[in-house]
């Protein structure tokens, strides 16, 4: 149980998702912070990434070619 990053919806069944993370370097602490989200949000990062995979239907012809 816990809070969703997207909705931030708190007190709901999560599962982690990924997480952020800042590289360490001079001066400055590596840091990771887990994201965890509830059932519908995780659905909908699998859409979002689904669509982001997904080929263009007409692919990219370059403005010179000839049909």
């Amino acid at each position: 149980m816990g809070a969703c990053f997207m909705c931030q919806r708190g007190y709901r069944a999560v599962v982690a998702v990924g997480e952020l993370a800042r590289l360490g370097g001079p001066g400055h602490e590596a840091i990771e912070i887990p994201l965890y989200a509830c059932g519908a949000c995780e659905g909908q990062l699998t859409l979002m990434i689904a669509d982001a995979l997904r080929s263009p239907v007409r692919p990219y012809v370059p403005e010179w070619h000839p049909h």
